[in-house]
Parts: C-alpha cells; structure tokens; sequence
C-alpha cells in the first residue's frame, strides 16, 4: 500500500476548481497533489531519483481518498496590488509607493476561495500498490518539500503515511456511479508539464536577454541580439500554465454492506444531492410548494448548458426527443428534499437532488454532471436567487442524505409521499369509496412504470404519513397540454417485500411530484 497524508496547517483549503474561480476545491484533486511534488521536484534540483518515483506514481491509476467535510467561505473581493509601473505623468496614478512616488501600483479586485475543514488531515491511498525502497526514499523525499496545496495561502505537511493512521477511505474511484469527477494523474503526466513550462527555452531567452543588453562584449551582445531574433523574433517563448486535464468519476464509499437483492426502481440510488442556499430575495427558506417553480427553472438553466452536447445526452436532460416527443425511457428526474418526518418538520426545502436512470453509461453520466456543474445559481423571480451548493460531506445532515430517501442498500416496505401524486388519467367514478380505489389502482399501475412490484396495499389520503409535508391541496396542479389540471393525491404505500428508491410516482415524477420516503426499513 502507498499513501500520503497532507495536513492543512492554517485549516483551510485556499484553492478553486478549475472552471469556477470563486467556489472551493473539494475534495482536493489528486492531480493537484501530484502537481504539487512535481513542483517540488524541479524547484529542489530535479533529482533522478525522484523523477523516477513520480513516473511510477502517475502510472498507478487514481486513488481512493479519506477527507473530511468542509464549508465553503463567502467569496470576497481582495485588493491586490499589481506589478510595479512607472507612473503616466499626464494620468495622475491611482496608488503611489510611499517611499518612491514616482512609481504606481494599481490595485486589482481577487477572489480567493476557501474552505473551512472539519478536519486538518487529507489522505490519498492506492490499496494495491508496493514501492521499493529507493522509490518509498524519493516519494518521502518529495513530500517533505510539499509547502502548499493550492494557493500560496493553503499551507501544508505532507508525508508518507501509514495504514494504521489512516482508517477508512470515504471516496472511491468509480465511474459507474460517479458524483464528482477529480482530476488525476495519467502516464506521461510529468513530461506533458515539463513541456508546458517549457523551461529550457524560457532560460535560453532570459540568458540571451541579459547579455543582449551587456555592451562590455560588443561580439557577444551582436551574436545574442542575432540569436533573439532569429529563434524568438524578439519575442519571449511560449510559456502555458501547467495544468492536468485528465479526470476521473469518484463516488462515496456505499454504506451497509453486501449487494442490494431487494427490488429497485430504474433511477439510481445513488442521488446527486445540493443544498439551497438564499442569495437575495424576501425568504431565508422555500417550502415544498414552490418545487414546481423551481425544478422548472432548474431545468431550462441546464438546457442552456446542452448546446453541442450528444443527442441522448440533450434527451436525458430534457425528457424529450428533439422532435419533441416526450421519451418513453427514464431520463433525469429531479427530487425535493424537504425537512420532513420530524416533530418540529416545517417541510421547508432543504436541498435538491437530481436522480439519473440506473442505466444511464458512465459517458452519459460524465456529460450531464459536467452540465449540473455549470449551473450554481437559479433566479426564481420573487422567490428571490438561490445558490446549489453540492453536498458531499462524509454525514450531512439526515434530509439531505440519499440513503433517507432511497433505503438504499437494503430497502423499505413501506413507503409515503412527500410531494403529491399526480394522476396519469382523471378518476372517473362519482362513488368516494369507488374513487378511492380507482386512485390506488393508478398509483399501483404507476408503481409498475418505473420497474417495481404491484404494492399489496395503497392508501390514499389528502395529506402525507411524513410530518411536516403540506397537505396534497396545497400544492399546486400540473397543467397539461390543453390547460386541464392534473388531480393528485398522498398516498401510503406498502410492498410485499423491500423496495430501494428513489420512488418516483405519476405523471410529475420527473418535476419533483410523487416523490416517496420510506416509513420504516426491513
């Protein structure tokens, strides 16, 4: 086994990821550590050695990780002064060194973000790898030169650790059920860097720079002027910034243990689940009725995003054919999770998740989280702006966990809505007791829809088994095509035998309607 523990020394991570500057990096990617040796590396000497170490490192494959939660800092805005400038004698400077006025220092607006940590030790563990000694010599060697993660700011140790300090992972390689994806080392990593840099003709330029500008050997200046132009054109080499590109999906160590053998629905347990932030607006919280409006304008934000992407991907985002046929096959399906079940639930909206078909291939999958990636902000009118805020923390808070809605792994019998169940068709008989149970029988059939057994029992109801959840009148209705409105219903539902969720009923199951939770677990 290797493994290697890097402690945040202030206890913060000040990094951000590569595609959004102002929200925080984490879990920390492994090709940023890997980065971070690498620096070490060139900066200390470019030992061998060590070369060799960390050629076999990025040959490895990605590593499971144990990381702590976290919480993400507000972003602020830092003044920061730029490189020094002669100052413009016609345009009065907006900063002047106190000690040489003659020189200006403008100031420029940065983001810097950060993240609190639970707690200050990382660790990045590849189970099946076995270095020798003289590569195990290096990689410590290397690590003891690792000053930070990220930005200057981001301090850190860094080591060789042990199996008996590290425990558990928490996040495993897995691009089946990928919630994140991290960027890793591949093979080559190391030189595609170096080349990057381009280091050697960056200290040919500078060198020839300094003795173009010697003149105490005219021959010498002549002949370095001449090199200049003829291999640079006078202009310095290109220099990119080095960066790895490859990622890898990661997924959550799955909780319980043995293989699901109860019945499953065709969404995926494995719910991508955000948190509900409150940017601007008059509410501090959203109650379950407004999951129309919001999965509504969820939705259009992520089609904006789907320009260029495969047509099955547009399809599983929209619901639709690009005829515009409704799909006959799951696509995504968004969740409302609300503060439920409690004896002080008030059913206000905690987070939102999203669940993906069971089915869906992991280059599906790849796309679609890259296009929930895009959207952190959803403008809900006077609802007020709300931020998504991925939750990925080790043990959130009990709502906001997957397994409270799905049972997964081992399964539920019973099961109660949330959020109503809108009828696929309008129950036609005038007898209440007649109308009761042709409901049950839609809401049964609806059970059917989405791969699981007929329940051997349904009860209807105007308000739900789950403390805190508005009764079904509440809610608004859905609309159909021609203007009519849906009715739709609570309902308590009890199987034969276990049922692992998301259970997602009716005719609004992919809107945030008929969304079930488990009344007890088998």
């Amino acid at each position: 086994m290797l493994a290697f523990g890097i402690r945040f020394l202030n206890g913060f991570i000040a990094a951000s990821q590569p595609n959004n500057r102002i929200e925080p990096e984490w879990p920390p990617h492994p090709a940023r550590v890997f980065m971070a040796l690498a620096a070490a590396h060139f900066e200390t000497g470019a030992d061998p050695h060590e070369r060799m170490a960390l050629e076999w490192l990025e040959s490895l494959g990605p590593p499971a990780l144990k990381v702590p939660g976290h919480w993400p800092r507000c972003p602020v805005n830092h003044y920061v002064p730029v490189n020094d400038k002669a100052g413009d004698q016609s345009k009065p400077p907006k900063a002047l060194i106190q000690s040489l006025p003659q020189l200006a220092r403008d100031r420029q607006p940065r983001t810097f973000a950060r993240a609190w940590l639970e707690d200050d030790n990382v660790y990045l563990v590849w189970p099946e790898a076995q270095p020798d000694e003289t590569t195990e010599k290096a990689l410590r060697s290397l690590c003891g030169k690792v000053t930070r993660v990220g930005h200057s700011t981001s301090l850190v140790q860094m080591w060789v650790a042990g199996s008996e300090e590290i425990g558990e992972v928490n996040w495993i390689p897995d691009e089946n059920n990928a919630r994140l994806y991290l960027r890793v080392a591949y093979p080559g990593a190391l030189r595609d860097l170096e080349s990057r840099y381009n280091a050697a003709a960056v200290e040919e330029y500078c060198e020839l720079l300094v003795a173009a500008e010697d003149d105490s050997d005219k021959s010498r200046q002549r002949q370095a002027r001449k090199t200049l132009k003829e291999r640079f054109a006078g202009r310095p080499p290109q220099r990119r910034r080095p960066e790895i590109f490859a990622d890898h999906g990661y997924a959550p160590v799955a909780k319980g243990t043995g293989k699901i053998r109860a019945h499953q629905t065709v969404f995926s347990p494995h719910l991508l689940v955000f948190g509900l932030r409150s940017q601007s607006g008059p509410f501090l919280a959203l109650g379950l009725q407004a999951t129309l409006t919001l999965t509504r304008r969820w939705r259009e934000a992520l089609l904006s995003h789907a320009d260029g992407l495969p047509v099955e991907v547009r399809e599983a985002l929209s619901g639709h054919r690009a005829t515009g046929e409704p799909l006959e096959t799951p696509h995504l399906a968004f969740v409302p999770l609300a503060f439920v079940g409690h004896p002080h639930a008030d059913g206000h909206l905690m987070g939102m998740a999203v669940a993906l078909p069971r089915e869906l291939d992991s280059l599906q999958r790849r796309y679609i989280l890259q296009v929930l990636g895009k959207v952190r902000e959803l403008k809900l009118g006077a609802l007020g702006v709300w931020d998504l805020v991925p939750v990925i923390a080790d043990a959130p808070l009990w709502n906001l966990r997957p397994d409270t809605w799905t049972s997964h792994p081992h399964g539920s019998t019973h099961w109660a809505s949330v959020t109503p169940i809108a009828f696929d068709r309008h129950p036609k008989a005038k007898d209440p007791a007649a109308y009761q149970w042709e409901a049950a029988e839609l809401i049964a059939s609806a059970c059917n829809s989405i791969g699981l057994p007929r329940p051997q029992q349904v009860v209807v109801t105007g308000v739900s088994a789950h403390l805190g959840a508005p009764p079904s009148y509440a809610f608004p209705r859905l609309t159909r095509k021609d203007g009519s409105e849906r009715r739709h219903a609570h309902a308590v539902l009890i199987f034969g035998e276990p049922v692992v969720g998301p259970v997602l009923l009716g005719a609004g199951r992919y809107r945030g309607y008929g969304v079930c939770r488990p009344l007890s677990e088998v």
